[in-house]
């Protein structure tokens, strides 16, 4: 079984997550949970899914990212975020806490601004034909 897990809330560019979820519900056939800003509730919805796939919004980028096991803890975290913490660095909270799924997936949409929504609806689209590639 797959997880795929959205992070975000319904403001700005922080959105996109929960736009993607949204968006996602009729096309992808996994298990799919939106929760919210809080990463760390993975750890109670866990069930042991042999890959995982967390998509938020992400600082920094201009394209869609998408980081894969070990390419998720080499990459230097910055805490320029709407939760306080990058997903990167929860990630790595996760994992010692014991979150070790065989295959993790981060795939981050591009993010400017915590006050308004300046991603665009093709970068939504791109990061739902990522996640339906990578439960292929």
């Amino acid at each position: 079984m797959n997880l795929v897990v959205f992070l975000g809330s319904e403001n700005g560019d922080d959105s996109a997550g929960y736009e993607c979820y949204k968006k996602a519900i009729s096309r992808i056939n996994a298990r799919m949970l939106f929760l919210g800003t809080d990463v760390f509730e993975i750890l109670r919805k866990y069930e042991n899914e042999k890959r995982v796939i967390v998509v938020d919004a992400f600082y920094g980028v201009d394209n869609i990212i998408h980081l894969k096991n070990d390419e998720i803890f080499n990459i230097e975290a910055r805490s320029e975020h709407a939760h306080y913490i990058s997903p990167v660095e929860a990630i790595k909270i996760l994992k010692e806490a014991g979150f070790s799924p065989e295959e993790l997936h981060l795939i981050g949409i591009p993010a400017k601004s915590f006050d308004r929504v300046t991603y665009s609806e093709e970068m939504i689209e791109k990061a739902i034909e990522k996640i339906e590639e990578l439960l292929k």
